[in-house]
């Protein structure tokens, strides 16, 4: 777990792009050292060998690193909610009244950091509570990020979609959302 937290990196961080790039210039310029202490001396040659040596260190690299994203972390971190979740329905025959709830029979103690969003500034995620909803349709939202991120909400949906919206179509879905659950009380 360790080993994760210190990969794990925020979207403003230098980290993001910067890590695989300086990675692939290193081994891009290894293998032009090689080379050259080898024998081979034609400039041309060797500005290739170290752009393909970049090119194909970067790629993976950046690809690793992605996984690590707050975006990412946020969608595992939501799957994971949401099949804790389902887990706790199909047990109980309803929703649990807050996420809380779900700890620690259906969500275990090391993953409760789930429950909050990662670049959300330590907030818990936005929770409504599906039996809360007059009549149920797959497209409700049962999660949602209590900030915006990029200027994007992102929100899971009761049927297990996770998508992102503007910041315009998250409040009026939000909004949506939050009065429909208010009424059914």
């Amino acid at each position: 777990m360790r080993f994760c937290k210190i990969l794990s990196y925020s979207d403003e961080g230098i980290l993001v792009t910067h890590l695989p790039l300086l990675f692939g210039i290193l081994v891009g310029g290894a293998v032009c050292r090689l080379l050259w202490n080898a024998g081979l001396k034609y400039p041309v040659t060797l500005i290739g060998v170290f752009f393909v040596g970049m090119t194909l260190t970067f790629i993976p690299g950046n690809l690793v690193m992605s996984n690590f994203s707050d975006e990412s972390v946020n969608n595992r971190r939501l799957k994971e909610i949401g099949e804790a979740l389902t887990s706790y329905f199909v047990a109980n025959g309803t929703y649990p009244a807050d996420l809380g709830s779900l700890v620690p029979e259906h969500l275990e103690r090391e993953n409760e950091g789930a429950l909050l969003m990662k670049g959300g500034k330590g907030l818990i995620w936005g929770y409504v509570p599906a039996s809360r909803y007059k009549t149920r349709r797959p497209s409700q939202v049962i999660l949602y990020g209590p900030v915006l991120a990029k200027g994007r909400g992102i929100v899971l949906h009761r049927d297990g979609l996770i998508a992102r919206y503007p910041a315009e179509k998250y409040r009026a879905l939000l909004s949506v959302a939050l009065e429909d659950a208010q009424l059914a009380r």
